[in-house]
């Protein structure tokens, strides 16, 4: 029996050494082969087309100067970040998405479609916050249009 300063448990200097653990890729030949032809398809849609300028041609109406009316609760303050933070979430989880995958043993093939759709949510977001705030930034100072009573 061990006196009450003792444990029970050995010193650190007789632990057996345990082997080094192995990382082992669970790779998946359709998943792989599926991840590589949708990045080549996003990479030949972002070289070789337009489709920026229908996703994000908003942005050629984003008012800069200090002319324009302020926007309700600064909502035109936000259309940047949340297209450029959209478009940086889209490029990670494109990139590092799959790399993550590798070292978890999961399927691979979801993070470019999941690209795409975090792309389009974030356009759509800053679509509509620019439609929004464009009434805002063009109105004319004068004599507004009301009704006869």
């Amino acid at each position: 029996m061990a006196t009450p300063l003792q444990s029970e448990n050995p010193p650190p200097s007789e632990y057996v050494d345990s082997p080094r653990p192995v990382l082992r890729l669970r790779l998946v030949p359709w998943d792989v082969a599926c991840t590589l032809a949708l990045l080549l398809v996003l990479v030949a849609a972002a070289i070789g087309t337009n489709w920026y300028s229908g996703l994000f041609g908003f942005l050629n109406d984003f008012c800069v100067d200090d002319t324009c009316g302020a926007v309700p609760f600064g909502v035109d303050f936000y259309i940047y970040p949340v297209v450029w933070g959209g478009l940086g979430a889209a490029v990670a989880a494109a990139v590092a998405g799959p790399v993550v995958s590798l070292l978890k043993g999961w399927y691979l093939s979801f993070w470019p479609v999941l690209a795409v759709a975090i792309l389009v949510f974030s356009s759509v977001a800053g679509s509509l916050l620019t439609d929004y705030s464009y009434p805002y930034w063009h109105y004319t100072v004068g004599p507004m249009y009301t009704p006869d009573a």
